[in-house]
């Protein structure tokens, strides 16, 4: 098996922390937890999970589209929110995205706190390209 080729696709803020955003196995892409930031690094929407949901997702798409794929070459997302009462809002800004069936499958989690406190919502996905 080939060595995965792990990058950091223009148009999504660089980590600070020592990973990389996604890894290509073949035609395989596992994302690393995606957060609100935009490609400047700033957070967007502090205190407002909706908002940082739906940076979120724009994230996944740019680091898919970099890769030549969608939103539709998903096969799983895990989506990790700090409060339950972000679901609603979550689930608001996922619709945008995946305005109807069928869905890719996904796990919701709600955790006692991501990487730093303002993180409210953090999603990670796997992806196989045509």
């Amino acid at each position: 098996m080939a060595r995965p080729e792990w990058t950091n696709p223009p148009g999504v803020f660089t980590p600070q922390a020592h990973y990389s955003q996604v890894a290509r196995a073949g035609n395989t892409l596992y994302l690393s937890g995606l957060l609100g930031f935009d490609e400047s690094g700033q957070l967007v929407g502090p205190g407002d999970a909706r908002a940082q949901a739906r940076q979120a997702w724009r994230n996944i798409q740019t680091v898919l589209a970099h890769h030549g794929g969608s939103l539709q070459n998903l096969v799983k997302t895990t989506t990790y929110i700090t409060h339950w009462a972000y679901r609603p809002l979550v689930g608001q800004a996922r619709d945008e995205f995946f305005p109807a069936p069928p869905y890719p499958p996904s796990t919701l989690v709600v955790v006692q706190g991501l990487a730093e406190p303002q993180f409210l919502v953090e999603i990670d996905a796997i992806a196989v390209l045509d």
